[in-house]
């Protein structure tokens, strides 16, 4: 990618998140579905037409930082060590997410997108469609670092880690116990030939 693609990018990507944090506001305060894209797009000082530019629907708002965060763990899962068991990789990619949930501020911003998401069935269509995207691309990152892997056992894998992440996470649980909780409930799932 050019240095100007790039640049280009990051400003994007700035817009997109000051457009998000807006939304979230106004999700918050007046509800999801009573909040309009003009709404949205006026507390930006943009117009609508503009808004669209960035976000194809409010939904993408809501769904924006679901997308970021899987990157990340994707950008995560890519940089472990070729050699490391794919069970230990896994658990190092979630490492956004443990810190997220020891971050009061981040904390409390995702439990209110997760509330948003959860009282919209739209939303939580989507919502879960985008997980099953995300293990997907987990599970190929995995595949493309061995040749011999059967895709089967990582899809599951990677099910499974994200079982443990949301076993950790739900119901809402101390966040100095969110990181030993995932840690133990991992170990307990522990693949046999990551032992």
């Amino acid at each position: 990618m050019s240095a100007g693609g790039s640049l280009r990018e990051v400003s994007r990507r700035a817009v997109q998140s000051r457009i998000a944090r807006a939304a979230e506001e106004l999700f918050v305060d007046k509800g999801f579905e009573e909040t309009t894209v003009d709404e949205i797009a006026a507390a930006v000082g943009m117009s609508q037409r503009s808004f669209f530019r960035y976000f194809a629907s409010k939904d993408e708002v809501v769904l924006d930082s679901l997308e970021r965060l899987g990157e990340d763990l994707a950008a995560r899962l890519a940089a472990r060590p070729a050699g490391e068991h794919e069970w230990d990789s896994l658990r190092r990619a979630f490492d956004p997410v443990v810190e997220r949930f020891g971050d009061p501020v981040s904390r409390e911003h995702d439990a209110a997108i997760q509330r948003i998401i959860d009282r919209s069935p739209r939303l939580l269509a989507s919502y879960l469609c985008r997980l099953e995207l995300l293990q997907r691309m987990l599970t190929d990152a995995l595949l493309a670092r061995s040749e011999d892997a059967d895709p089967v056992v990582l899809r599951a894998m990677v099910g499974g880690a994200f079982a443990c992440l949301h076993a950790a996470a739900f119901p809402a649980c101390d966040p100095e116990e969110f990181a030993p909780s995932l840690d133990r409930t991992m170990a307990a799932l522990r693949p046999v030939g990551a032992r």
